[in-house]
C-alpha cells in the first residue's frame, strides 16, 4: 500500500487549526484503511504543540498528543522531545514539559509515566510515582493526576471515563497488540472501578501506518494467533516483475485499525472514539519516528486526565 501524504511544508505553525478526520483537507494522509475510519475528529491546539480532543474540555479534562515542534531540544530530537534516554539533556526535557503544561493548562508535576517495556502490566496510580515502574498502561483514579505514555511509532491510546472521572493511557506496539494490553485495560477499568465501556471517550494518537509498517513472520505469526480478526489489519503487496527472483512480497500491519477494533469489540461506542490518521514515519515535519530515524529519534508524550 502506498502512502499519499500531503506536504504542508516544514513549518506547520503557519497553518490554521485543521480537523483530523477521514476528510483531512490540509495536513493529513490516506495511509490508513477503512477498518478504523474515525467517528470523531481531533484538532491542533491553539498553542500548536499537541493534537487535542476538544470534547474533553466539557468534562474539565484533557486528551492530548504532542507534536514535535515548539520545544527546546536540539537535532536530531528537535524540538519537543520528552525523553532523556536518547541523549537529550534533562534541562531540555524539563523545558519541554513546561511548554506543554502552559499550552494545555495542566500542572505537569501531576503527569504519571512508566518505563515502557512492550508488555501488559497495568499501573494504577493516585499520585505520580517518584521512580516510574515498568508498565505499559497507567490508570489514574484521582483528578489532577494525568497518566501518560511516550511513543515514536507505537500507538498511544488515551481513555476517559467522565462518569467516574477515571483516566488511562496505554502504549501499544505489536507486542502489546499480541498481549491485548488495551483489552486488559478496558477489563480492569470495568471490573476494578466500575467503568462502563459505553461511557468511555477514547483517542488513538498518531502512529506508524500500514504504508510504512512492514513486518516479517516474526511479527505476523504471533499477531495472527492473538489479535482478533487479525487478517483485516494485514496487507500484502508485491514489487518486481512476476515470476522473477526480484519479485518480493511486502506485508504490513495497520496497528491503529487493530486497536480501534479492540475498543469497539470491548464495548466502546464508535462515536466516542477519536483517531488521528497521521503516519508518524511519513511526517517528519510533525512527528518523531523510530522506524524512520532510528534509536536517536525523540519521543512524543500522550497525556490525559481530569483537572483537579
Amino acid at each position: 500500500m502506498s502512502c499519499a501524504c500531503v506536504d504542508i511544508g516544514s513549518d506547520p505553525r503557519y497553518y490554521p487549526a485543521v480537523r483530523l478526520d477521514g476528510g483531512i483537507q490540509a495536513a493529513g494522509n490516506s495511509c490508513f484503511s477503512d477498518a478504523h475510519m474515525p467517528s470523531r475528529s481531533m484538532n491542533i491546539s491553539n498553542g500548536q504543540v499537541a493534537l487535542v480532543v476538544e470534547e474533553a474540555e466539557r468534562f474539565s479534562a484533557v486528551i492530548a498528543f504532542s507534536l514535535r515542534y515548539d520545544g527546546r531540544s536540539l537535532p536530531p530530537m528537535h524540538s519537543l522531545n520528552f525523553s532523556t534516554s536518547q541523549g537529550d539533556s534533562p534541562e531540555n526535557v524539563r523545558d519541554n514539559y513546561r511548554v506543554l503544561g502552559e499550552r494545555l493548562d495542566i500542572d505537569t508535576s501531576g503527569i504519571a509515566t512508566c518505563r515502557q517495556v512492550h508488555g501488559d502490566t497495568i499501573l494504577v496510580v493516585e499520585s505520580p510515582p517518584v521512580s516510574p515502574p515498568e508498565a505499559d498502561a497507567i490508570i489514574s483514579v484521582k483528578p489532577g493526576v494525568f497518566p501518560a505514555v511516550k511513543t515514536a511509532d507505537c500507538v498511544p491510546v488515551l481513555l476517559l471515563d467522565p462518569v467516574r472521572r477515571i483516566s488511562a493511557a496505554v502504549h501499544v506496539g505489536w507486542r502489546g497488540a499480541v498481549l491485548r494490553v488495551l483489552n486488559k485495560v478496558l477489563v480492569a477499568m470495568e471490573t476494578r472501578f466500575g467503568s462502563r465501556p459505553s461511557d468511555l471517550v477514547a483517542a488513538l494518537g498518531p502512529a506508524i501506518g500500514p504504508c510504512c509498517y512492514e513486518v516479517d513472520d516474526r511479527v505476523l505469526t504471533p499477531f495472527r494467533k492473538a489479535v482478533p480478526q487479525a487478517d483485516r489489519f494485514i496487507t500484502a503487496s508485491w514489487s518486481g516483475a512476476a515470476d522473477t527472483p526480484e519479485r518480493i512480497e511486502s506485508r504490513r500491519i495497520d496497528l491503529v485499525g487493530a486497536n480501534r477494533f479492540e475498543l469497539t469489540s470491548g464495548g466502546v461506542r464508535g462515536r466516542n472514539i477519536y483517531t488521528a490518521d497521521f503516519c508518524t514515519s511519513c511526517r517528519p515535519d510533525l512527528f518523531f519516528s523510530y522506524r524512520r530515524d532510528g534509536a536517536a529519534s525523540g519521543r512524543h508524550i500522550a497525556v490525559t486526565g481530569f483537572r483537579a
